[in-house]
């Protein structure tokens, strides 16, 4: 528990460091003016691209639970997808989202490490699916990217990171990785070694690698393009798109309270290196956050009566 509370400690640490640069960063009164002038029929159109999101997301995740034999209905995957979103935005000191998705999906079969290599493969492909793109479109707009030495170095980091797990794809089966199994728990190295099967499908994994795709492109790019659009925020489509993807990477790195400060940083930092202003580009982050958190709360209902 002590160790628990150190990490919640330094994660507030890290989102109040970043919510006070932000601060003193954005024009407020703009952030105002910004909400008052939001055209809202595409309001209407961002939250049917988030739902559509999620519905691929949950459809990802069922392919892959599917794979390892655990039989349940789209309407169950989606529901625990979208209460794991909602335990992820309003309680993530309590119980994560993954554990709440891996133990509902698990408990009917008694497939709990199944279940949780479904939920972890389903967040690795996701990861990979958005690195892929960053990367592609990043070369296709290199002319651009490289007078930002935040992109620069946000992509390199990215790129190294991308190699790293490649390279540790590829060395997993040497002999001397069985030296290290036991100094962990054998249900972590069972866990470990049923992850490992995905990678015995490659039809399962190219499925899922262009469902992660379809996602960030409907569920991610088209939809805070919409919010562009509903500000009156112009940017060009390649630029968009070469930080669109990289912004989903870095906000994502589990160093902060639910992303907070780090996703407004991520939007002011990288579409600011395109010439959209700090406040225009921290009203889109706090509109998606907002609207993403509503959608989820609608999950209220089926996470209360899991907790019976």
């Amino acid at each position: 528990m002590f160790k628990k509370y150190i990490k919640r400690i330094l994660k507030l640490l890290v989102s109040a460091v970043f919510l006070f640069w932000v601060i003193f960063k954005v024009d407020w009164p703009s952030v105002i003016e910004n909400f008052q002038s939001i055209k809202w029929p595409f309001m209407v159109a961002y939250v049917a691209a988030v739902m559509i999101g999620m519905i691929i997301c949950a459809y990802r995740w069922k392919v892959l639970a599917n794979y390892k034999k655990i039989e349940l209905n789209f309407g169950d995957f989606f529901k625990y997808y979208l209460t794991g979103t909602f335990i992820n935005n309003f309680m993530p000191s309590f119980i994560g989202g993954d554990t709440f998705k891996a133990y509902e999906t698990g408990k009917a079969q008694d497939r709990y490490i199944e279940a949780a290599s479904s939920v972890m493969m389903d967040r690795i492909m996701g990861l990979f699916g958005a690195t892929i793109l960053t990367i592609i479109f990043t070369l296709l707009n290199l002319e651009n990217i490289i007078h930002s030495r935040t992109l620069v170095i946000a992509n390199l980091l990215v790129l190294l990171s991308f190699l790293f797990d490649i390279l540790i794809m590829k060395i997993r089966h040497r002999p001397f990785w069985s030296r290290f199994k036991k100094y962990f728990p054998d249900k972590f190295v069972a866990f470990l070694i049923d992850l490992g099967t995905y990678n015995n499908n490659s039809r399962i994994l190219k499925k899922v690698t262009i469902l992660s795709f379809v996602f960030y492109f409907i569920g991610v790019a088209l939809a805070n393009y919409i919010l562009f659009a509903a500000l009156g925020i112009r940017i060009g489509v390649l630029d968009y798109l070469s930080v669109i993807f990289l912004i989903s990477i870095v906000s994502s790195i589990p160093i902060s309270i639910n992303n907070i400060g780090i996703k407004e940083w991520t939007y002011i930092a990288f579409f600011g290196a395109f010439g959209v202003s700090a406040a225009a580009a921290v009203t889109v982050a706090i509109i998606s956050r907002f609207v993403q958190m509503l959608i989820s709360f609608f999950a209220l209902p089926i996470y209360l009566r899991a907790r019976k």
